[in-house]
């Protein structure tokens, strides 16, 4: 009796664990929170009319024990180019394979690509416990050789990801390259198109950059466009951990497909969003923020300009967010917040119209915006003009309430910059690996996980 009942424990105890290393999401997910919030919740006239909008949406934590999770379908896409054999890149993409393969439950689906100047299906979308060890086998041989045909490869493992779906299923393409396309279809505009074409189709795309060689604006544009998430690799034997930090994510997600739809009244006029794209649909502004896992939260800024000399409160306009239930596949869009702003004459009353919580935010984003300028200026050797844009950094955070995380950005810009004079050729494999370096923690700060 007494082992009997140790057993069950022990079985208790590792469904419970499993559920644990898993990180899954509830089968029925708890609806998305945001908040909006004006920098300045007043306008001067007569002045530009400018005004910059927080909205913040948070994805509720799940319970520490969780009873399902969506049902998975990947595409491993991975370029077998022949840079790489370098560094044994390919051999730590293949480890990464396995160990993913092994992680995935017998229902979920995956579909492996691999493209070099050509693009091959080494295996179809399919249920990973119909023949985990033929998956193996796959990844097993795969070797490197030839050009980077990646616009193929990404259309290969977008038609195998739609092969693969199924209702509740939960759809990604992997994207792992370590070069520049340089085969067919190779503009970055037209590559983010392309997956952002996907991601209203309900498949996301989330891009791996291993090494120091490959295109990080072309990956960031991507996963951008597709909703997914961008990783940057400097060190191959990192592709394992990240990897499985992406299948961790995806079988978190709490909702997918997030959109935030800003619709501003007819004297109002969109500006921008910091780090960000957005689209235009009818009479709204819809900015992508892909899915989100329990307990992530994202934060946008939105720039608007309000219209007019009359003073008074303005309605300027409301925010909504659409998005699916990973699970089910039901799509929810929430009820509007109306975003409403003061106009006034009184400078005084201007000045302590700021929110500085949602001040320090912004100036720290807008930093990273420059910062990310700065990088690409001094990737073409101009760096005199790189730290230019990165004086303008250190003005605008200079000018915002002081605080840790200000005062932190304003030390990384100026350490940045003394860096330039030190860096030398810009094409060592030292600069090289510093740049992208510096891209990605712009990037990542832009992400405000």
């Amino acid at each position: 009796m007494k082992t009997s009942r140790l057993g069950n424990r022990f079985v208790a105890l590792a469904v419970a664990l499993a559920a644990l290393i898993l990180g899954v999401a509830c089968a029925h997910a708890a609806p998305l929170m945001f908040d909006v919030r004006s920098e300045n919740r007043r306008v001067l006239v007569p002045g530009p009319g400018d005004g910059t909008i927080q909205i913040q949406v948070i994805a509720p934590d799940a319970p520490a024990i969780h009873t399902g999770r969506p049902r998975l379908n990947l595409a491993l896409v991975i370029d077998r180019s022949g840079s790489m054999a370098e560094a044994r890149k390919l051999d730590f993409v293949k480890t990464a394979a396995h160990h993913l393969v092994d992680m995935m439950g017998p229902d979920d689906l995956l579909s492996i690509v691999t493209y070099s100047q050509e693009v091959q299906i080494q295996s179809p979308s399919r249920p990973v416990g119909r023949d985990r060890a033929d998956l193996h086998r796959i990844i097993a041989g795969l070797y490197p050789g030839g050009s980077t045909f990646l616009s193929g490869g990404l259309e290969e493992g977008f038609r195998q990801a739609r092969a693969g779906k199924r209702t509740g299923t939960l759809n990604r393409v992997l994207l792992l390259s370590d070069g520049l396309a340089n085969v067919g279809v190779t503009s970055r505009g037209a590559l983010r198109e392309r997956a952002g074409d996907m991601a209203e189709k309900g498949i996301s795309v989330s891009t791996f950059g291993v090494g120091n060689d490959f295109d990080e604006e072309l990956m960031t544009r991507i996963a951008g466009g597709g909703g997914g998430n961008y990783r940057y690799l400097g060190d191959p034997e990192r592709i394992v951990a990240a990897l499985e930090s992406e299948f961790r994510t995806a079988s978190r997600t709490a909702a997918s497909e997030v959109e935030i739809i800003l619709r501003l009244r007819r004297e109002c006029r969109f500006g921008s969003v910091l780090g960000r794209d957005w689209r235009r649909d009818g009479d709204s502004y819809v900015i992508r923020l892909g899915d989100l896992s329990a307990g992530e939260r994202r934060t946008v800024f939105a720039k608007v300009n309000v219209a007019g000399d009359g003073i008074g409160l303005r309605e300027v306009g409301d925010v909504a967010l659409r998005y699916r239930d990973p699970a089910t596949s039901k799509g929810t869009t929430t009820s509007s917040k109306a975003v409403s702003l003061e106009l006034v004459r009184d400078e005084q009353a201007y000045r302590e119209g700021f929110d500085r919580s949602v001040q320090e935010k912004r100036a720290v984003a807008e930093a990273n915006v420059l910062m990310q300028e700065a990088a690409r200026l001094a990737d073409q050797g101009k760096k005199e003009e790189a730290k230019g844009m990165l004086g303008k950094a250190a003005a605008g955070l200079a000018a915002a309430p002081s605080s840790p995380a200000v005062r932190a950005e304003m030390d990384h810009a100026e350490r940045y910059k003394d860096s330039l004079d030190t860096m030398g050729d810009m094409s060592s494999e030292s600069a090289k690996g510093a740049q992208k370096a510096i891209k990605y923690r712009a990037y990542e700060t832009l992400q405000q996980r």
